[in-house]
């Protein structure tokens, strides 16, 4: 059974899907249990061999028994995002649901899956065209916030900012129609901030902005969570002459990105911070107290 503690590095994404196929059928087959069970205990009632309080307790027992089968089923679905959230690596994670996609695994769920491991592959245009694929989530849906992430992300990763605030009015108008007891409303606020980090960092808002990656990485849960801050921290370091910094939030993508494309942007935040290695050309004639246009001439 997948759990916390389960390695999902060391496995292939073949593997993945086989464990999960393999989890869910034994899940399945308890559920059968229970249900021969149940057939067994109403024999035994019309038999007289049980009371009736017996029988009804018998049967409060297998339904809450069958509830947390079924909470058991969608925790094994649920602990694949540990690809992406503990593993940073979006490619494996496509793999492993498009193939439960094209099973017919959760497939609306499975899609938003697969565009955000685009996503997070840098991607843009490709999550997009899959996100076009996905019927769009209810208001109180779980999926509903997750879904306008993966859009505020490719739309700036494709530097289209008025897409952007579009999604965020989106999602607002969607926060609006939810009652105030609603749990969603803490992934709806978080996705706002999300939104208003990247939009006061396009607008060159430092300050404001650094705040809000500030608040998100004390909130972060996972590594793919801090390395979207931390990526956005060494842009601004390197911008304002914080290149020390810069190069600490770079070297810890570099480590722990895996296959996401904030490796490709610190390496790139990396060459804007660290001077070229001089020639040994240049070297001597540093030493000789001319440039090299100088020698040439």
């Amino acid at each position: 059974m997948f759990t916390k503690k389960t390695n999902f590095k060391a496995m292939k994404a073949d593997d993945v899907v086989a464990a999960y196929r393999k989890n869910v059928l034994i899940f399945w087959i308890c559920h059968g249990l229970t249900a021969v069970i149940l057939v067994g205990v109403a024999v035994a009632l019309l038999m007289q061999k049980i009371t009736l309080f017996n029988a009804a307790l018998s049967a409060f027992f297998l339904v809450v028994l069958n509830y947390l089968l079924y909470v058991g089923r969608t925790y094994q679905y649920h602990m694949l995002n540990q690809i992406m959230n503990q593993y940073c690596d979006p490619v494996k994670a496509e793999k492993v649901f498009q193939k439960l996609h094209d099973s017919k695994v959760k497939k609306n769920h499975s899609l938003i899956n697969i565009a955000r491991a685009q996503c997070y592959q840098g991607k843009f245009a490709e999550a997009l065209d899959t996100l076009q694929n996905v019927s769009r989530p209810k208001p109180d849906s779980i999926l509903v916030f997750l879904y306008y992430n993966v859009m505020a992300l490719c739309y700036e990763g494709l530097g289209q900012m008025d897409m952007v605030i579009d999604v965020r009015e989106r999602a607002k108008k969607v926060m609006n129609g939810l009652k105030e007891n609603s749990p969603n409303l803490r992934n709806g606020q978080q996705l706002l901030t999300i939104i208003d980090g990247i939009l006061t960092f396009h607008e060159g808002s430092f300050t404001r902005s650094r705040e809000i990656y500030e608040e998100l990485f004390e909130n972060s849960s996972f590594p793919l969570s801090r390395m979207t801050v931390l990526c956005k921290l060494a842009k601004m370091e390197q911008m304002t002459g914080s290149t020390r910094s810069a190069i600490d939030h770079c070297e810890y993508i570099l480590e722990s990105g895996g296959t996401t494309f904030y490796v490709k942007e610190a390496k790139e935040i990396l060459a804007l911070c660290k001077p070229k290695k001089k020639t040994a050309e240049q070297k001597e004639d540093a030493q000789d107290g001319t440039e090299p246009d100088q020698a040439e001439n």
